[in-house]
């Protein structure tokens, strides 16, 4: 399966694929990490309170189907993580 939006699209003079990997691969993780934070809080807090509403995630359900790296690529080439260059 392609990702969209393609290694060229998201390349360019600044950014180099080596950097785009370990950005996305950066990214990934951080998304990862945070959806299990917010996993564990809410089973927390489910644990205190029965009656406790859900909390607020950053993930929409769409990303909450895709996979981490899926995310951090259409993330980077939506501009919402920025790719820092020397």
């Amino acid at each position: 399966m392609m990702l969209y939006p393609t290694l060229q699209d998201l390349t360019n003079e600044k950014v180099n694929r080596y950097r785009l990997v370990i950005a996305t691969a950066k990214c990934a993780r951080y998304i990862t990490q945070k959806a299990c934070d917010e996993r564990e809080a809410a089973d927390h807090k489910r644990e205190i309170d029965r009656f406790a509403k859900e909390s607020k995630n950053e993930m929409t359900a769409d990303d909450a189907n895709d996979k981490a790296v899926s995310v951090a690529v259409k993330r980077i080439a939506n501009g919402e993580y920025k790719i820092i260059t020397d």
